[in-house]
Order: structure tokens, then C-alpha cells, then sequence
């Protein structure tokens, strides 16, 4: 499920160059606006998308839609420490203000219908190998835009990437594996 239609198209001829295409379906929807039937998800996986709704949106959004005892991971940037650097607060409050502590996310959880069963953390190397390492290679394919936006774009993004290099062990994404209770 994808708003982006491209997204989708690219997953399919994924699918179908493995052999798989009768095993994927693909929905082109807002997941913040699901009129799916109430409790008709058995496992529900989300990768990232939960940000656009804010953890606590999505957690409110799609626990009427899980099965009794249906099983949700859905990863989440966080804090990892209580001692976060004053650089990284004001960075994520300025960027995702719903960024919040593993604790503090657990927490929504629980007070959404769903227990923990595990918290686990996306390694910083994953970030580098698949987000800011081709993040990198863009930025130096379009570096000399005249493009103002795209400037901005790369200013942004330099700035992100300096801030995790510097500070990845106060912030990441984390992997919570719920039950729906």
C-alpha cells in the first residue's frame, strides 16, 4: 500500500521479474484513511510511513483494523537516551516534532490496544548502506544545480547527514513489534 502509484508500479515489476507477482497486491491509498473492515489485518508491517502520520497517529489509526492478537512492526525514529544533545532536540523539533523516546513510544502503544513484544534498533550502518550513502551519490550528481529548491534540498539534507554521523548513538529508527491486545 503506497499513495505513490510509481512506488507501486516499480514493486509489481519487482514482483513479477521474481516469479511473485500472484502473491503482492497493491493498493493505491492514503494509509491514514483506511476504510478497511475493523479487525481484518492479521500482520501489519510499516517501514518508515508511520512518520508521516506521527507514531501515535498511525498506532490510532490502524489498531481498530487489527485482528485480536494480530501482530504490527512498525518502525519509528526515536531517541535512544534521555541525555539527548541540544543540537539533535532542536533539529527534530524543528523536522518531526512527534519524535519521541522508545519509552515514550512504547507507552503510546500500550495506551493504544497494542503490547510490546519487542524494540528492536535499525544498526546506523543500514542508514549509511541504504539512506545517506545514496543520499550522497545524489547530492553529488545534482550539486551543481542553479536551482534554488534543489539547493536548499542539498543544504538540508548535508546538515541531517552531518548531525547523524555526529550523534547516532542518541537517535535512529527503531523496529517495535506489537500484539494487538
Amino acid at each position: 500500500m503506497d499513495f505513490s502509484r510509481e512506488f507501486l508500479d516499480e514493486l509489481e515489476e519487482r514482483a513479477k521479474l521474481r516469479g511473485l507477482e500472484h502473491l503482492v497486491e497493491t493498493i493505491e491509498c492514503d494509509m491514514g484513511r483506511l476504510d478497511w473492515n475493523p479487525e481484518s489485518i492479521d500482520l501489519l508491517w510499516s517501514e518508515g510511513a508511520a512518520y508521516n502520520l506521527t507514531f501515535k497517529g498511525a498506532l490510532k489509526a490502524w489498531r481498530p483494523l487489527m485482528a485480536a492478537n494480530g501482530i504490527a512492526v512498525i518502525s519509528e525514529i526515536n531517541y535512544f537516551t534521555s541525555e539527548v544533545p541540544e543540537s539533535v532536540r532542536v533539529y527534530w523539533q524543528n523536522a518531526y516534532p512527534a519524535i519521541g523516546s522508545e519509552s515514550e513510544n512504547a507507552k503510546h502503544a500500550n495506551s493504544s490496544g497494542f503490547g510490546i513484544l519487542g524494540i528492536h534498533r535499525l544498526p546506523s550502518k543500514a542508514w549509511w548502506d541504504n539512506y545517506y550513502g545514496p543520499l550522497r551519490e545524489n547530492i553529488d550528481a545534482c550539486k551543481h544545480s542553479q536551482d534554488s529548491v534543489m539547493q536548499t534540498v542539498i543544504r538540508e539534507t548535508e546538515e541531517e547527514t552531518k548531525l547523524f554521523e555526529a550523534h547516532a548513538k542518541h537517535y535512529g529508527y527503531s523496529f517495535y513489534i506489537m500484539k494487538a491486545v
